[in-house]
């Protein structure tokens, strides 16, 4: 039975490997460097698995700490990058999205390598001021109270701006231009220039939000005008206030991981027949990636538009998907079959 699962995982880590490869061959630059570690980690996942299969145990035990080791200083280092980066732009707002991986990768680390014996368990004191559980309910606080705000702020704005706009008129806009919306480390992003004609008056109307892609010149995308004032009109799609709802759902959702791993630990769902917290994070991951899409295609006329200004890197939304419909099965219904 054990074979027959080392020999799935096997297969499925060998078709991720072909697909990485050609992902290699049709790139360049820092796209292939980064793509290097999951490489690496692909083929220490394989060689376990082909250890447990011939019943090499403690290869498949010493590959296996590899494939963390390997896993865990890539994701350091693009978190160490990442917050030196915000850090340096002085965006401190976005610093809070790192909170939740540096917390995900501390956590990693010291149940991977620094396991807790049952000996130290027993003889451990129980303390009322526990610095532990106050640093770790702090910060989970930190993280919900931002992600509520930003849903807040993200709903209350789109609120307003569709009681503004519901009596306008529907027309269609050409991008005519852009100008730089932003320069920093990370890059330069640019806010787009749309032109509508009403009345055989042409007048212009620009994105609130840059992009690291300009569309093709031409493009169309839908815009609502004033019928009273022809000048006042917004876009119809991807605003700044939706990307302050996606991020405050992903700042609860990453937050209520934490909560629920708690209550997992504590036997809350013990009598639960499927993984709660694996459901949970597979649903966000398929979540996550779906997002990801439609904030996209809200910024272009169609889906087809949407794949080619994005170029590959939709496969990233795509196996989030991929990746969270696959932990949710899991989760759901195999975890419920070995529990019977």
């Amino acid at each position: 039975m054990k074979k027959g699962v080392y020999i799935t995982q096997l297969i499925r880590n060998i078709i991720v490997l072909i697909i990485l490869f050609w992902l290699l061959s049709n790139n360049s630059g820092l796209i292939c460097f980064m793509m290097i570690p999951f490489i690496i980690c692909v083929c220490l996942s394989i060689v376990k698995n082909i250890c447990l299969i011939i019943g090499q145990d403690k290869y498949a035990y010493i590959f296996n700490k590899l494939y963390i080791i390997v896993f865990l200083s890539f994701a350091f280092c693009f978190l160490i990058f990442w917050s030196y980066t915000v850090m340096k732009a002085k965006n401190y707002i976005n610093l809070l999205f790192t909170i939740p991986f540096w917390l995900m990768g501390i956590y990693f680390i010291r149940k991977s390598f620094f396991p807790k014996s049952q000996k130290s368990l027993s003889h451990k004191k129980e303390s009322i001021f526990n610095m532990k559980i106050i640093v770790s309910c702090f910060l989970v606080s930190a993280i919900l109270i931002s992600g509520f705000l930003c849903l807040f702020i993200g709903i209350h704005d789109t609120y307003q701006l569709n009681q503004k706009t519901k009596n306008y008129v529907m027309t269609e806009g050409t991008l005519i231009d852009y100008k730089v919306y932003n320069v920093d480390e990370d890059g330069t992003t640019y806010q787009l220039i749309y032109e509508y004609t009403v009345d055989s008056q042409k007048y212009t109307v620009s994105t609130d939000y840059g992009v690291e892609n300009v569309l093709d010149v031409n493009s169309t995308r839908q815009v609502k005008y004033d019928p009273d004032n022809y000048e006042n009109a917004v876009l119809v799609g991807t605003n700044r206030n939706n990307g302050l709802i996606y991020f405050g759902a992903f700042f609860i959702f990453c937050g209520m991981i934490f909560v629920l791993a708690f209550l997992q630990v504590k036997g809350v769902f013990d009598k639960v027949k499927f993984d709660v917290v694996g459901t949970f994070i597979g649903v966000i991951l398929t979540v996550i990636g779906i997002g990801s899409i439609l904030l996209q295609n809200g910024m272009t006329s169609s889906f087809i538009e949407t794949v080619q200004m994005m170029g590959l890197w939709i496969c990233i939304p795509i196996m989030f998907m991929i990746v969270g419909i696959l932990l949710t099965i899991r989760s759901l219904f195999l975890q419920s079959i070995k529990r019977k």
